[in-house]
């Protein structure tokens, strides 16, 4: 209530409430999510709050202020503020965006911290205004945040949800499922984006749910696209949505240069875990039949990588880091970052391994990135490496190394790491070879080419290249 007196009382709220008049959000949408506004004072909410007997430790422990050197102070300031709420419409915690377009320091989107009440896994963005009309339609569009959501509201997509952030959880796709049979996935169209609904059409088809996927054009967000083309044009995208797992293949194919077999294979052996997702063996002999096409390989021999992946699947077996959890690594994606956090906390060994790096390379480009930038820092003379990275990588490049640097390793033996973590790289890479070869001598010998002898020889070379690093 304070955050909307702010919006409607005062001379600051006429700022804010012209920002979302430019943004075609209207007194009733105003009201339908209780947005308001932080003032840019430093202690607005706590002297408001206060003279009400609401403690500043209350605040902080709400994630509504926070303890500087100088004492407590309001966490947001000059914000436009929304509550989120739970399905019952009891707000557990608040979202922020700026309103000052020369606060380049400041994070645009700021959010409460998670508390016991608020705990962005089970709750939905909208869920409590989007409810009736999602069972009305046995439908949700999901989009990654509450502006996308509003907007969508604005414009009469009022079936939309927020999962606030691009991690979709299993709590909030069984959600979604006691109200809905279907839903329609609309994620930013950026490569973290996409990444993110890849996984997210794993996780809402284990709840039950049948999943599509919405490509919104020109690399936009639902936001900015709804309010420059209208609710006609999305609702037209939402009908001709693709398939999740059309999405899943297309994303696949596109990450994969499946101009030589080499792309081809990783794009399949990416792909077919996807496929035990499907409900029947009628759906996954389309798919693979597709597969096959675009491709150009035998589906015959695409048939035959399923089943056997199947057959592992059957056994428990771990069968791709595309699971459904989208924080497991394979074991070559782990060397790989452990092998960047040795050698970013001891850059000497950075020099003294630098052939033996190089001959066997990084499977992961972002890491890749990461790997060139430290020899560049290193190379200019920087004994502060690391530090300087953050500026000089892309998005990707600079989240994944957040996530390295985060480790926390005893290093009593650096060399040692390091030589495990070249070992376990270079067997990656000779796994990936060693299937190139098989799947080659497989389509020579259906052929009839005599080639496929030499392709078995090279692919017998490469296992037993494989045994000798262990």
């Amino acid at each position: 209530r304070f955050f909307q007196a702010c919006l409607t009382k005062t001379d600051y709220g006429i700022k804010a409430q012209e920002y979302l008049t430019g943004r075609g959000i209207t007194p009733e949408i105003i009201e339908r999510f209780s947005i308001g506004v932080a003032l840019p004072n430093y202690n607005a909410l706590l002297s408001a709050l206060g003279k009400r007997g609401c403690s500043a430790g209350l605040l902080v422990q709400a994630g509504l202020a926070v303890n500087y050197d100088r004492g407590p102070m309001d966490k947001f300031r000059g914000r436009v503020m929304i509550p989120i709420q739970d399905p019952r419409g009891h707000v557990v915690g608040f979202g922020g965006r700026i309103l000052e377009q020369n606060s380049q320091q400041m994070a645009k989107y700021m959010n409460t911290g998670e508390t016991e009440w608020f705990n962005k896994r089970t709750l939905l963005f909208g869920m409590n205004v989007a409810l009736k009309e999602i069972k009305k339609r046995r439908q949700a569009v999901i989009v990654e945040g509450y502006m996308d959501a509003i907007s969508l509201h604005a414009a009469g997509i009022d079936w939309a949800v927020a999962s606030m952030g691009t991690a979709f959880a299993q709590e909030q796709a069984k959600l979604l499922a006691r109200a809905a049979d279907e839903v329609v996935f609309s994620y930013d169209s950026d490569a973290a984006g996409q990444r993110a609904t890849v996984r997210a059409v794993s996780i809402a088809k284990e709840a039950g749910l049948k999943v599509r996927v919405l490509i919104v054009p020109d690399g936009k967000d639902p936001d900015e696209f709804v309010r420059k083309h209208g609710k006609d044009a999305y609702l037209r995208l939402i009908e001709t949505a693709v398939s999740g797992i059309e999405f899943q293949m297309q994303y696949v194919i596109s990450q994969n240069n499946v101009s030589n077999l080499a792309g081809k294979v990783e794009a399949v052996s990416n792909i077919l875990p996807f496929l035990l997702e499907c409900k029947n063996e009628i759906e996954v002999a389309q798919h693979i039949k597709t597969l096959a096409q675009r491709l150009t390989i035998d589906e015959g021999l695409i048939m035959s990588e399923y089943r056997k992946l199947s057959r592992k699947n059957d056994r428990g077996e771990a069968v791709s880091k595309w699971q459904i959890q989208p924080n497991v690594l394979s074991t070559e994606d782990l060397a790989e970052q452990l092998l960047l956090y040795v050698i970013l906390k001891n850059t000497d060994l950075a020099l003294v391994y630098r052939d033996k790096i190089d001959s066997v390379g990084f499977m992961s480009k972002f890491r890749g990135e990461i790997y060139e930038g430290l020899l560049k820092q290193l190379d200019a003379g920087s004994k502060s490496a690391a530090d300087k990275l953050f500026t000089e990588l892309s998005n990707e490049a600079a989240t994944e190394l957040a996530q390295i640097m985060t480790k926390d390793l005893a290093e009593e033996n650096g060399e040692k790491l390091v030589d495990d973590c070249l070992r376990q790289m270079r067997r990656g890479a000779l796994e990936r070879s060693y299937e190139e070869h098989r799947l080659r001598a497989d389509e020579y010998e259906r052929l009839g080419d005599d080639r496929f002898l030499q392709e078995l020889a090279e692919s017998q070379k490469i296992k037993d290249e494989i045994k000798k690093l262990y």
